[in-house]
């Protein structure tokens, strides 16, 4: 084919086609630089500033908690934590190996934490490990060019000073978790995750007062992440320092009177409701909560021995004989008894077709309501209880405090139980026979025992309602509130009264004198909570023990052994304090509980009124015991 019969480039048409897809291609190019001006310019903003500018937001101190007379318990110390910008980290596998190997911790523990999925703010450091100890600190630093990301950020974190001290009651501090963070309590107040916040006991309840204001620093950082310069500063604002009405002596030693216990303490002045001591047994050191927590620890923690469980206020078990103050206070007021009623006790009541014992078994023969009540006579209070009804039990339970919750200022307070007609219609609803209250059922209710739960401090509230003559008061924990300037102060935590019981002060008279013979009678099964000669001091109290199973069932597996209670209170002329004790399966109250009162009353009295040596040989201390009790008698009597 000749060369000019071939057909011709149409070069226009192409042109044309290159103009329009370069039309396209710029079109594409404003339409995408649209898109990330208008659309996407806040989040590129954010980024070429944070590679230049980072906020650093600096954990404000909490605040400090004291003991009533100002000794610290919790304080503040400097804390070392290891964390990651996976932003500023090239090659986070590499770090991360490096890493390991410097700490001797697991690759696949540091991975973890790295693929922590919680939501967090670009640029925002990943916590790898909490609390590091000085010599980690040394390699950190000396490798930190071998590290691009990972910084060693100095936070304040608690420093619970007593270990395992009244840690039921103090609690323990932790990260926010997510459930948390959608808790409106946290998330109004501006929480962020990695936030510490309380996790229990008055660390939690007062939060919002102990959780100081975060400080804010603009920092200048190069292209490797490392701090080049400050821009600005706000300086963080520790928290509100909380003052108990806890006594750090006193705490101490019920504390130490636990030890190797399962069991509580709770000491309280009966006269405002002021806790002077909370103990729980075992107890655990919210020191350990500040540093990496083992999947071990969690477990022996929340195991068996529930080392978190606050027994004190949580723990509900039958109260024993102790209620036998609440049944002689409504026999008395009811007239079903006087003070000289006698009832004859020969180691058993016949009832229906059994015999319900007493725990001494040859009878205590005929008795009145203080020797009754010195001796734990079960069969004297099995006639009271014959006389009163269920329903009228539960009334003057009602009034001393039991089957309601206190108000303390702590979460998860258990309301206890004492059961009533009412009740069990309400709770046993598969057939007529079982919501039917019996007769014998009062019985065991009347000694403390049937379906009776209570805690220690409704227990030591309960003996503080009668020898203060008839105020229930709210117990409380916080004596004032404190700003770290002292600009602010909230000492608005005087005492806070229930209800005032509507029984006559004779009565409540009468059964406190009966609670001094429990300690002072020969007989009496409370001798071991009295005070040494050197005090001069008469004690009052009442011991019980509360079956964890029926007699006629034994064992010998620990868990099944009675509960030991006691519940003392002194001095008897003018009660200071009364102290209400728990020995967990521990036995008899007045062979193991007493005990443990009397070492509390005596750190009490030892601080308050101090002896002289020479004053220790002193031997009158019988004789005005002696003394006060036959005036107490003489009270009653008129």
């Amino acid at each position: 084919m000749l060369i000019y019969e071939r057909s011709l480039i149409d070069i226009k048409k192409r042109v044309n086609i290159y103009a329009v897809i370069i039309i396209i291609i710029f079109l594409v190019i404003i339409l995408r630089l649209v898109y990330l001006q208008l659309f996407n310019s806040e989040y590129f903003k954010d980024r070429s500033e944070n590679n230049l500018l980072r906020t650093v937001y600096m954990q404000a101190p909490r605040g400090i908690i004291y003991d009533r007379n100002g000794q610290e318990l919790v304080g503040n110390r400097p804390s070392f934590n290891i964390e990651i910008t996976t932003e500023d980290c090239p090659d986070i596998k590499k770090v991360l190996k490096k890493l390991s190997k410097i700490s001797n911790i697991p690759l696949e523990t540091l991975e973890l934490k790295v693929k922590d999925h919680t939501k967090r703010r670009r640029f925002e450091p990943k916590v790898l490990i909490k609390d590091i100890d000085r010599d980690l600190l040394a390699k950190i630093v000396v490798h930190k060019y071998e590290l691009p990301g990972v910084i060693v950020n100095i936070i304040p974190t608690r420093d619970y000073k007593y270990n395992n001290f009244a840690s039921h009651v103090i609690g323990y501090i932790r990260e926010l978790n997510q459930d948390q963070l959608k808790n409106p309590r946290f998330s109004k107040l501006g929480y962020i995750m990695g936030d510490i916040v309380g996790q229990y006991g008055i660390e939690s309840k007062w939060e919002e007062y102990l959780q100081g204001k975060k400080g804010v620093q603009l920092v200048k950082v190069n292209a490797n992440g490392i701090r080049i310069s400050e821009e600005s500063f706000d300086a963080e604002v520790p928290g509100n320092s909380i003052y108990l009405t806890i006594d750090k002596d006193v705490q101490l030693a019920s504390d130490k009177a636990l030890e190797g216990m399962k069991g509580a303490v709770v000491a309280l002045n009966p006269n405002t409701g002021e806790i002077l001591a909370m103990s729980s047994a075992p107890a655990f050191d919210p020191n350990i909560f500040t540093k990496e927590l083992s999947s071990e620890t969690w477990k022996d923690l929340n195991g068996p021995l529930r080392k978190l469980h606050n027994r004190a206020i949580q723990g509900a078990y039958p109260p024993g004989s102790v209620f036998k103050a609440v049944m002689a206070v409504a026999g008395l007021s009811e007239g079903v008894i006087t003070k000289d009623t006698k009832i004859n006790c020969p180691g058993y009541l016949s009832f229906g077709h059994r015999r319900y014992h007493c725990h001494k078994h040859s009878g205590h023969g005929p008795v009145n309501l203080e020797m009754a009540m010195a001796s734990s006579c079960d069969v004297y209070f099995y006639v009271l209880g014959q006389r009163l009804g269920i329903d009228r039990i539960h009334e003057y339970a009602k009034k001393f405090g039991f089957d309601r919750k206190s108000g303390i200022n702590l979460f998860n307070e258990n309301p206890g139980l004492i059961p009533s007609t009412a009740w069990k219609k309400k709770y046993y609803k598969s057939t007529p026979s079982q919501q039917k209250w019996f007769p014998g059922e009062t019985l065991s209710v009347a000694i403390g025992q049937g379906a009776n739960l209570v805690t220690p401090l409704q227990q030591a509230n309960m003996i503080a309602t009668i020898v203060n003559g008839g105020t229930l008061y709210k117990p409380y924990l916080v004596k004032k509130i404190v700003s770290y300037d002292n600009q602010f102060i909230d000492d608005n935590f005087g005492k806070s009264e229930i209800e005032k019981v509507d029984v006559p002060k004779d009565i409540l008279d009468t059964v406190k004198a009966s609670l001094v013979s429990v300690v002072n009678n020969e007989k009496g099964t409370g001798k071991r909570a009295r005070l040494d000669k050197r005090f001069n001091i008469t004690v009052g109290g009442k011991s019980g023990t509360s079956q964890v199973i029926s007699l006629n069932y034994k064992s010998n597996d620990e868990k099944l052994k009675d509960h030991g209670w006691f519940v003392g209170f002194a001095p008897v002329e003018k009660p200071e304090i009364v102290v209400a004790v728990l020995a967990e399966n521990g036995g008899g109250g007045g062979a193991v509980a007493a005990p443990i009162v009397k070492t509390v009353l005596e750190a009490y009295f030892d601080k308050k009124y101090p002896q002289k040596e020479e004053n220790f040989e002193n031997d009158n201390s019988k004789n005005n015991n002696d003394k006060n009790i036959k005036e107490i008698k003489a009270n009653v009597t008129r």
